[in-house]
């Protein structure tokens, strides 16, 4: 069952090439077509500051918004032809506050999306994160979150499932096969499953494996038992060890109700991801 239509998103950071890379390299193997959008943003200042700019100062800033749309899709068309890979682009004009639903609205009618985790560093990083989290909670697709530093194409060789047994974690496993097919060592990380006796079974993470089998996906279960520290520590500590270059999760929003019963696990590993993270809610 391979993906058929990815997105990715295209802007001037410094992940951006990385996220075009291994949406390609995804296209290429699957055979899928690779839709690159831009965003040429239109311009709040006057609506936040309560002023009116003179009309030949917007009309310049969009007309530099515009050709830095263009140069990113011309950039990714570019790419796409060098890699052989089929490919689509689209520049969206919106407000800021409107990217995340029309996002959202692309990413529907695609298989997975691509983003990068946001960089702290960097004044756009909540607009960043709002994209992503957009698509992620609208969409009803899947998320690929490429880590800000380093160099992450998508040549998967140890994966790791965070297994809880829940609904969402089920809907990443799924969405997340045509990538662990074929591609190596999985590991079914499940952390103090005592907390949840009812999610795991008599033999936690063995159904989880048995149903990954009929992908032929050889998947091994690691059970770790540990109080002393938070999940979101554990699964991150656990990546490490293991060198896994790719993380399958369930994510939760931001709701106080989701942070009081999952310690804001989904929050917190994608600030501290130091691997690419495939989330489905």
């Amino acid at each position: 069952m391979p993906y058929r239509e990815l997105l990715v998103h295209l802007d001037y950071s410094r992940t951006c090439d990385e996220r075009v890379k291994a949406a390609l390299s995804l296209g290429k193997r699957h055979g899928a077509r690779v839709k690159g959008i831009a965003l040429a943003l239109e311009s709040s200042l006057a609506s936040y500051l309560g002023i009116s700019i003179p009309s030949s100062l917007n009309d310049q800033e969009k007309r530099t918004i515009a050709k830095a749309a263009k140069e990113l899709t011309d950039k990714f068309e570019a790419k796409a032809e060098e890699a052989g890979v089929e490919h689509v682009s689209e520049i969206l004009k919106c407000g800021a506050t409107k990217a995340p639903q029309l996002m959202a609205f692309h990413a529907r009618h695609c298989d997975l999306s691509f983003f990068s985790q946001p960089n702290p560093d960097e004044e756009s990083a909540t607009f960043i994160e709002s994209l992503y989290e957009g698509v992620l909670f609208r969409s009803g697709r899947p998320v690929y979150l490429v880590p800000h530093f380093g160099r992450f194409e998508l040549q998967i060789r140890n994966a790791v499932i965070a297994w809880d047994g829940s609904k969402k974690a089920a809907r990443a496993v799924r969405d997340a096969i045509p990538l662990l097919q074929g591609r190596g060592e999985t590991t079914i990380l499940i952390v103090n499953p005592e907390k949840r006796p009812g999610a795991h079974g008599e033999q936690p993470g063995k159904d989880l494996a048995d149903y990954l089998a009929r992908y032929d996906v050889d998947a091994k279960v690691s059970v770790l038992a540990n109080e002393k520290i938070s999940v979101d520590t554990v699964i991150l500590n656990f990546l490490a060890e293991k060198a896994a270059d790719l993380l399958v999760m369930g994510a939760y929003n931001h709701s106080k109700l989701r942070e009081k019963a999952f310690g804001g696990v989904t929050d917190s590993i994608v600030h501290q991801m130091t691997a690419p993270v495939f989330m489905s809610e």
